[in-house]
This record gives structure tokens, C-alpha cells and sequence, in this order.
């Protein structure tokens, strides 16, 4: 069965996942639509994680090979600029939403076959730890005076380098996959999607109550947690001597 290394469904845009511009409010409006958004968000990322695992489960039978495994990945990322062209007609980007994070999980099927074949305990570990940190940072994104915007410019050039690294890892895998250097690299990217964990949560604090809003948002929080689920699951199968693939 293909098991990519470079599982990493980085997305695009001048930060980092939705390309979608987002309609600000004016600070007047008051913290009553930002709870809205955000139950909105929170609602929407539920279900995403929802259809990303139906998907995982599906994509167990039907990723067999490089070739599935490609037609699948590219599927989604099709799937995600048609989303962007179309994010303010009501259903279709409901639809599109749920049909990107079903095909990022069935992209994501052999990575987790191997897993649960070779060391379960792991994924749960990756999951728990993915948890609580992303949710020690929102809270503190959300609660924090510090203005987070000024990390967009630094966080999108470390994104361009761990793009650059996972395409140089598709053909020096065990180089950048493994050891010293791979632990870097995952340390990286962990840093590098906390940081926009901080950067889209508190950016959602002046962002208007809108569907097309809360979608957007939902795109780029979904990619930049599933990014940090697996840079950290890859920290963890260093130190524990395992390895993506065989």
C-alpha cells in the first residue's frame, strides 16, 4: 500500500490556507457577532473533522496505489480553488467545504493505515497533544492584548521553506524524514502552524458574522490543524525510532 511521507495538504493564499478576503466590522459591533462567528466556525470545523474521517475510512479501500493516491490529493486541491471562486453562493460552499476535508482525509487514509498497523498508540498521542495545544492557543490568542498580525509575513515565508523541504523530500525521503534533521524540520513546522493557530483566531475577533466568513476561516484553521497533527505525529515517531514508511 502507498504511505506517503510528505502527507502535508498545505494550502494556498497570501497567508496560509483560504484565499477568501474577509469582510472585516467595525469595532463598534461589539463582541456579539465575533461569538457568533466563531460558534459558526467551531460548528463548521466539527463536521469538516467529521467527513475528514468518513473520508480517511473510505480512502482505506480505495488508495491502493501512488496513482489513487495523487488523483485524490489533486481532486482537493481543485476542489479548494473552485471553493474560493465560489464561497458567497449558499450551499455550494457548504458543499465544497465538505467534499474538500472528505478528500483531504481519504488523502490521508495510508498514512493512518500504516499507523494503526504498526503502532496505534501513536495517532492517539499526536491527537491528544494536537488538542490541547491548539486549544492552549486559541485561548490565549483570544484573550491576549498582543497584536498577532505581524507575524502573517514571517509565518508565510516559513510556509514557502516547508514546501520547498516537503517537494525535496519526495525524493530524499529518509533524509529529511528521519534523525537529527527531521526532528528540525518538524520542530519548524510545529512553530510555523501554532503560529497561525494565533494568527486566525485572533484575526476572527474582527472579522464580520458572515457565512462566507466563518467558511473561510474554516478552511484555514482545518488545514493548519491537520498540518500541526501531522508535524507533531512525525516528532513523535522520530523519538520513538519509527518512521512513515517502509
Amino acid at each position: 500500500m502507498y504511505s506517503p511521507r510528505n502527507n502535508s495538504p498545505f494550502g494556498g493564499g497570501n497567508t496560509f490556507g483560504s484565499r477568501y478576503h474577509y469582510q472585516t466590522m467595525s469595532y463598534a459591533v461589539g463582541q456579539e457577532q465575533t461569538s457568533s462567528l466563531i460558534s459558526k466556525v467551531m460548528g463548521l470545523l466539527a463536521f469538516s473533522f467529521v467527513f475528514a474521517a468518513i473520508g480517511s475510512f473510505v480512502g482505506s479501500f480505495v488508495i491502493q496505489t501512488i496513482t489513487a493516491y495523487w488523483i485524490v490529493a489533486l481532486g482537493g486541491l481543485a476542489v479548494l480553488f473552485i471553493l474560493q471562486l465560489v464561497i458567497q453562493k449558499p450551499g455550494i460552499n457548504l458543499f465544497l467545504l465538505y467534499l474538500f476535508t472528505f478528500l483531504e482525509g481519504m488523502s490521508l487514509a495510508p498514512l493512518l493505515s500504516y499507523y494503526l498497523a504498526t503502532n496505534s498508540n501513536i495517532l492517539g498521542e499526536a491527537f491528544v497533544i494536537t488538542a490541547l495545544t491548539s486549544l492552549a492557543l486559541a485561548l490565549y490568542a483570544w484573550t491576549t492584548k498582543r497584536d498577532f498580525s505581524g507575524l502573517r509575513d514571517y509565518l508565510f515565508v516559513g510556509l514557502i521553506l516547508l514546501v520547498v523541504v516537503s517537494v525535496v523530500g519526495l525524493f530524499f525521503g529518509g533524509l529529511f524524514g528521519s534523525g537529527v534533521l527531521g526532528l528540525i524540520i518538524a520542530f519548524f513546522g510545529v512553530a510555523i502552524f501554532s503560529g497561525y493557530v494565533l494568527y486566525y483566531v485572533q484575526r476572527a475577533k474582527y472579522m464580520a458574522n458572515t457565512l462566507p466568513n466563518a467558511i473561510g476561516l474554516t478552511v484555514s484553521l482545518f488545514l493548519t490543524l491537520l498540518n500541526l497533527f501531522l508535524y507533531i505525529l512525525q516528532i513523535l515517531s522520530i523519538l520513538q525510532g519509527g518512521n512513515r514508511r517502509r
